[in-house]
């Protein structure tokens, strides 16, 4: 089983359904909109889930791909990412064709694999060799990687390209949706939804 993971502040029903348009079919889709943060609400999704792989996806993404996980599966990594980030029509600006330009040249020239959320996926003996996401950082998705390193994990980038339809602030001082300094209340009813699409 793969388990895509989105953590959300508000569930909208139209994202929803064009998320699951673009999902693979016999996949779980779990959906997380319990406060307190990235970080909490991607770990919270990952408890929920029930697959043996993790797929966390941003709900500001559009996936373009051909699903072929029995291909993928059978390479060798504990972790993968998209092989591009490019931004959608709407929000082709200079700073996002800027920041897109450099994060793929750190992951296709340098090689770097960064555990980027708009598509990022882990087998779940990774996930839980390391703790799964920091909530008590600033940037998780940065400290996931280390940790990942740390442990000598292989990563990988898969044939997936990410269509970004909002606005980054990657270098903005401060982080919204940090988990870090945050209360992490237990999820109430409706802030973990599981599909099985």
């Amino acid at each position: 089983m793969i388990s895509f993971i989105t953590p959300t502040r508000r569930p909208e029903p139209a994202t929803l359904a064009r998320m699951k348009a673009m999902l693979p079919t016999g996949c779980e889709f779990v959906v997380v909109s319990v406060p307190g943060g990235a970080a909490y609400a991607k770990n919270v999704g990952a408890a929920a889930a029930s697959g043996g792989v993790l797929v966390f996806v941003d709900d500001d993404v559009e996936l373009l791909t051909r699903w072929d996980w029995n291909r993928w599966l059978s390479w060798d990594w504990q972790f993968a990412i998209a092989e591009l980030y490019w931004p959608g029509p709407d929000v082709n600006g200079f700073m996002m064709r800027t920041e897109s330009t450099m994060l793929n040249v750190l992951t296709a020239v340098f090689r770097y694999k960064l555990f980027m959320s708009g598509f990022a996926a882990v087998r779940r003996e990774a996930f839980e060799a390391v703790g799964g996401y920091n909530e008590n950082v600033t940037f998780e998705e940065h400290a996931i990687t280390l940790d990942f390193y740390r442990h000598r994990f292989r990563g990988a980038r898969l044939p997936v390209r990410v269509r970004v339809l909002r606005r980054w602030h990657g270098w903005h001082p401060q982080n919204d949706t940090t988990s870090r300094g945050k209360v992490r209340p237990p999820p109430k009813p409706g802030e973990v939804e599981v599909y099985h699409l």
